[in-house]
């Protein structure tokens, strides 16, 4: 009897030391890493989630947008990661700064994503000699500098208008008027916030400033890309255009949103039967900018049977370790024996050209 009692007791007790270790994997499994992973995304095809008043959506091909999948990886993630060929390791701060959240990176890359729908509408619309109007509304406020006011009164998003009695359009002028102040001095900002009016009085300290650079004051606020979002804009066009992008971030959609807008107000079919894909930045002058992770994002190209992937040509330093996102995309492509064919583009003008001299598909 008592033999069968310790077989008992020694069986549940080599149970429980089993779960114990099994809990102790999984939490480490899932503990948090300073890596993010990035795979490619999806190409979400554009005529469904982009809509002008009147426009038609006559086209036998398609326009896609492409996306990659990206997250803070836990040691689960960075062990997958690391024997995935298709999946890509960064260290978090080259994806977003150490001092701001994740939610106000994705704040900010709402608010990219809204300058570059803005952006391709004023490029669609003028290119098919629509008139634009744009009114500046403010200086808006997209990332914080560490260890520096800003960040205790104000909030990514907001838009500030006046400095004191000194009324602000656009990033330029704030900074003007700021130049003004010196460090110890507070200044009254007017600013608005969730569609309210509010003010912030806040003081300024000494920024930092790189060797050599003459020392200046300043609240805070900082614009890391001078493509990305830095004034509130009014943009007005002759026709309504909605655009149903959802949680999607960032500026990389912006040649595609501006061709799957032009498309809608032109007669013809710009697609000619093929599916086409596509990345890169636009800016209001129509010029393509680059993006990150090209390579993911032909692989979701040729996932989704895309004939054509345009790709940013854009310029690097000589000597560089780096490379295009056209010479990315493309020797991926060539690696994978993708069928998509990349096009390298540097502006707008250079995709519609390429559509125009390609005969339509069979």
């Amino acid at each position: 009897m008592n033999g069968r009692r310790r077989f008992i007791k020694s069986r549940w007790g080599a149970f429980g030391i089993g779960a114990l270790i099994v809990v102790i994997l999984f939490g480490i499994a899932l503990s948090p890493t300073s890596y993010y992973i990035i795979r490619p995304g999806s190409a979400i095809e554009l005529q469904p989630i982009v809509t002008v008043e009147g426009g038609a959506k006559h086209e036998k091909g398609t326009l896609m947008l492409t996306t990659v999948r990206m997250g803070p990886a836990n040691v689960l993630g960075y062990i997958v990661g690391k024997l995935d060929p298709y999946t890509e390791l960064r260290k978090e701060e080259t994806v977003k700064s150490p001092y701001e959240t994740d939610e106000q990176y994705n704040e900010r890359e709402l608010l990219d994503m809204k300058n570059s729908q803005q952006n391709a509408m004023m490029v669609a619309f003028r290119k098919a000699g629509l008139p634009v109007t744009v009114t500046e509304e403010g200086a808006l406020v997209v990332f914080f500098v560490p260890n520096m006011p800003a960040k205790q009164y104000l909030q990514i998003g907001d838009v500030i208008t006046k400095v004191g009695n000194v009324s602000v359009r656009n990033s330029k002028q704030l900074l003007d008027v700021l130049h003004q102040y010196k460090a110890g001095d507070t200044a009254r900002l007017t600013l608005m916030r969730d569609g309210k009016e509010i003010t912030a009085s806040v003081p300024l300290k000494p920024l930092p400033v790189a060797a050599g650079e003459k020392p200046r004051a300043g609240i805070g606020i900082a614009y890391p890309d001078p493509d990305g979002p830095m004034t509130a804009r009014d943009v007005q066009v002759p026709k309504k255009v909605e655009i149903q992008s959802e949680n999607i971030g960032g500026p990389s959609a912006g040649l595609m949103f501006t061709l799957e807008i032009l498309s809608q107000l032109t007669p013809g079919d710009l697609t000619k039967g093929y599916r086409i894909a596509g990345t890169g930045t636009i800016r209001q002058d129509g010029t393509v900018g680059p993006i990150g992770g090209a390579y993911h994002k032909v692989r979701a190209a040729e996932k989704m049977n895309a004939d054509i992937f345009f790709a940013p040509n854009n310029d690097v330093m000589p000597g560089s370790k780096m490379r295009s996102n056209y010479v990315e995309a493309k020797e991926e492509a060539e690696k994978l024996g993708m069928k998509v064919k990349v096009v390298p583009v540097r502006t707008v003008d250079d995709a519609l050209n390429y559509l125009k001299s390609i005969p339509p598909k069979a």
